[in-house]
């Protein structure tokens, strides 16, 4: 299997967790914490992103290992504006510089 295909199945991971298995997560977030499921969905675009990055230095189907790259950072943009922003006034789910001022 070559390396990008291993990224789109991670992110394909990725889109099953958030929306198949969302009920899995929102149980994972309501009874023991957010950063479980918040750090496996960095870890997956990450991965996903290097995966990309290492099939483009390969030379590997550079363009899918491109598609791959964007995605990867997609999830990462996903993971910041979901977890680390804050929204109408509601802190964010993890404070990482919010302060109560």
């Amino acid at each position: 299997m070559s390396i990008p295909y291993i990224g789109l199945a991670l992110q394909i991971v990725f889109v099953l967790f958030i929306t198949v298995f969302d009920s899995w997560r929102a149980f994972i977030i309501n009874h023991y914490s957010v950063y479980p499921p918040a750090l496996f969905e960095l870890s997956l675009g990450l991965l996903s992103t290097f995966l990309g990055i290492y099939g483009l230095i390969k030379g590997h189907k550079v363009t899918f290992s491109l598609l791959v790259i964007v995605f990867g950072i997609l999830i990462c943009l996903f993971f910041i504006f979901v977890y680390l922003l804050p929204e109408a006034g509601i802190p964010p789910a993890i404070p990482w510089l919010y302060s109560k001022n």
